[in-house]
């Protein structure tokens, strides 16, 4: 087995400036409220002397613009399962381990490339994310954890790919990196015991006895000698995630950038899952009391982050916010499904089909869902009825039995009545693209209907008998009728009045 385990050094403060860095002076306090440490400190900070474990008060002193946030160790768990939820698009083995998390990868290896890409790739992912992790790689995934800890601490590594390397790359690691009691790793070190390979030359027995069972069995897993299972992480069947602002943000601009970063978590999850999202909720909030709620939703599942944030940012530019926003709320109570959409050289119609939904909902995020419409077809036969304007997201192709099963086609009835002016073309009938709003009737000469000039019959007839049951029922026969101008239309006869001729439509 290979294993990565990514360490987060300063989570802290990871989570507090993952919106953005904040460019004063911050630190996260801990501890007694009659005197608070420094746990983290931003750069900003250290270059004004603050130091980790120094007191609050102190730190006052050293940098008169010091924003102080209390350490919040709900949120930082949060981010961590977050985080393990977006890594399960490489692999489903990922456990939560203290300030970081470990990954199973031997059997994702194949299907991302080899390591190098792997381990690229999460890189990148975490950049993306806000985060910065040190990164250990080995066969065990306590070693992996301690090259994890020695990089975030500035000690040079290699990563081991193979358990036949492993005690040669682990002898020099010093044993403070283990979670071992601290009176523990001081007695050790009272006996000269302070690197990993010093330790693997004690005799196992004396050492349990001396130090306990437990440090015997974290250099036995260390070495894989004895089975180190994990317990992997299993995410919520709904994601919600909350991002707070290192400053009130008074435009919509601003909050593009953290926006961004949560849909990217919320790519890696659904990736992970192999869902999409057909709704999203995203609330701003404004102090403690005010909220702005927006909607996103979309014809079919999605998952792209920069898609969404497109749809977004069409949608934010519309709305005008109450207040400064100073935290984000992102959520989606239904995980559907998702169909994954390969890239093609040349796009064929589904490509084309997913581009025009795409197209429509950018138009709909810009100009209003209630402004946005298109033709669906309807069940009835008759041509002013058979199709309706719907909302864009209800429309949904129809193959041709299923169009001509609802009425949209109907079908071809040849009509045997002698009508002046026709010239006996087979009975075969297309429809027009612009239909008029109503019927227009048109004068006659001799029984020959004329518009324009007299017009030649040149297909059908086609007849359509329908509406009986609501009493508007109509009995047509139409024809496509040409005038001496080689103009097409849509006419028809009623059956009530063989001598009436009505324009219906026109040809384009």
């Amino acid at each position: 087995m290979l294993w990565i385990a990514l360490e987060l050094p300063a989570l802290p403060l990871q989570v507090a400036q993952r919106a953005g860095a904040a460019p004063d002076p911050l630190v996260i306090a801990d501890g007694p409220a009659q005197r608070p440490l420094v746990v983290c400190a931003n750069e900003a900070a250290r270059e004004a002397g603050v130091r980790e474990g120094q007191a609050v008060a102190a730190a006052r002193a050293l940098a008169t613009q010091l924003r102080v946030l209390a350490r919040d160790a709900h949120a930082e768990r949060e981010a961590l399962e977050r985080l393990a939820a977006w890594a399960g698009q490489f692999t489903p083995m990922v456990a939560i381990e203290l300030q970081g998390l470990v990954l199973e990868i031997e059997s994702s290896l194949r299907l991302f490339g080899g390591h190098a890409t792997l381990t690229a790739a999460i890189r990148q992912g975490l950049r993306e994310l806000g985060f910065h992790a040190a990164m250990g790689i080995a066969p065990t995934p306590l070693a992996a954890r301690l090259f994890a800890r020695a990089e975030a601490r500035g000690l040079a590594v290699r990563a081991c790919l193979r358990l036949e390397d492993l005690a040669e790359r682990v002898a020099e690691l010093p044993l403070f990196l283990f979670d071992w009691p601290a009176k523990t790793l001081a007695h050790l070190t009272d006996l000269g015991v302070l690197r990993v390979r010093d330790a693997l030359a004690l005799p196992g027995d004396g050492l349990a006895r001396r130090f306990g069972p437990a440090v015997l069995l974290d250099l036995e897993r260390l070495m894989g000698r004895v089975a180190d299972p994990r317990l992997p992480y299993e995410p919520p069947p709904r994601f919600h995630g909350k991002l707070e602002l290192p400053a009130e943000a008074d435009g919509v601009e601003a909050l593009l950038f953290p926006l961004r970063r949560m849909l990217v978590e919320l790519e890696g999850v659904l990736r992970g899952r192999g869902c999409g999202v057909q709704q999203l909720t995203l609330t701003l909030e404004h102090g403690r009391s005010q909220r702005t709620r927006l909607g996103l939703d979309f014809a079919s599942p999605e998952r792209e982050a920069d898609f969404i944030l497109a749809i977004a940012r069409e949608k934010l530019g519309r709305l005008a916010l109450p207040a400064a926003t100073c935290a984000l709320v992102l959520s989606a109570d239904a995980l559907l499904p998702y169909a994954p959409r390969s890239a093609a050289w040349l796009p064929g119609p589904r490509e084309n089909a997913v581009d025009r939904e795409r197209l429509v909902e950018r138009l709909a995020a810009r100009l209003g869902r209630d402004r946005v419409f298109g033709i669906a077809m309807a069940d009835d036969h008759r041509p002013e009825r058979a199709t309706g304007v719907r909302p864009h997201l209800s429309l949904k192709p129809g193959t041709q039995s299923e169009l001509r099963s609802r009425g949209a086609i109907a079908p071809q009835v040849p009509n045997s009545d002698c009508v002046p002016g026709f010239s006996g073309v087979t009975p075969v009938i297309s429809r027009p693209l612009w239909l008029l709003q109503s019927p227009r009737k048109l004068i006659t000469r001799e029984g020959v209907p004329t518009y324009q000039g007299e017009l030649t019959l040149e297909a059908g007839p086609e007849r359509i008998e329908a509406g009986w049951w609501d009493g508007e029922e109509v009995c047509r026969d139409y024809y496509v009728a040409t005038n001496p101008m080689g103009e097409a239309f849509w006419v028809f006869r009623e059956h009530r009045d063989l001598q009436a001729w009505y324009l219906h439509g026109v040809f384009s």
